[in-house]
């Protein structure tokens, strides 16, 4: 299906998915530097194999793409729309779809990976499921592979006060966009088949919780990296195994 879709229009929809991100998402640029500097740092070197879970139209594998371009680059996630964007504009990468909701994900990954991403995709598991998660994730890397996890961070007790919303929500303005296109009509069908019961957990919890979670499924040298507002930025360790 994705062979449908015009390059031209592509790079235009995944260019508005990125102003989008960047308003869901504040900081994102600087979130993206912190990323490129922290896997040079932890890993020590260009990263062979990197998995961007929850990935979407690849524009952060994309980042990635440029830093370390003999990188063997594969996006994850649930919906073919954007997988198919994915496709169209990075033919270098394999885009695969999982559903994070169990562990059958873990089929479609083909490890081991030097560098595992979460970009705002947690909080759409329950905190059972995270923390299954994080044990799913150690598998995946090697040892000495580096996990980094950004998203909402903070004690859910804490009261957040957002500025009321102006003018349309752009999630909605995006999509309604790609549904007046007709190569598009099929592609919807089968997100809103492979999306139907599916909602975001909402989960949230502070830095602590995340580092101890993911030191309990055994991985280690829990950072933050980066901090603005209710969102963080962590990195974790796979430990190199010693005999």
């Amino acid at each position: 299906m994705s062979g449908q879709l015009d390059s031209g229009d592509v790079a235009r929809w995944r260019r508005d998915w990125n102003a989008m991100m960047h308003h869901y998402q504040p900081g994102r640029d600087d979130l993206l530097v912190a990323i490129v500097a922290a896997v040079e740092e932890l890993h020590g070197r260009a990263p062979e194999r990197v998995l961007d879970i929850g990935g979407g139209p690849g524009a952060t594998a994309e980042v990635m793409l440029r830093r370390w371009p003999d990188a063997d680059v594969t996006v994850l996630d649930i919906d073919p729309v954007l997988l198919a964007l994915a496709e169209v504009a990075l033919p270098q990468v394999r885009a695969v779809r999982g559903d994070l909701g169990s562990a059958q994900w873990l089929t479609s990954t083909d490890g081991p990976y030097d560098v595992v991403l979460a970009l705002m995709t947690v909080h759409y598991l329950s905190e059972d499921r995270v923390r299954d998660w994080y044990a799913e994730v150690r598998q995946l890397l090697r040892p000495g592979g580096v996990l980094l996890v950004a998203d909402v961070m903070r004690d859910p007790a804490t009261e957040v006060v957002r500025r009321s919303a102006t003018g349309p929500d752009p999630w909605t303005v995006w999509w309604r966009a790609l549904a007046d296109v007709p190569p598009m009509a099929s592609m919807l069908r089968a997100r809103a088949a492979a999306l139907t019961g599916l909602g975001s957990a909402e989960f949230v919890a502070p830095v602590d919780w995340h580092r101890r979670t993911a030191q309990r499924a055994g991985l280690t040298d829990a950072r933050l990296l980066l901090q603005r507002a209710e969102h963080a930025l962590m990195a974790f360790h796979r430990p190199v195994e010693r005999r």
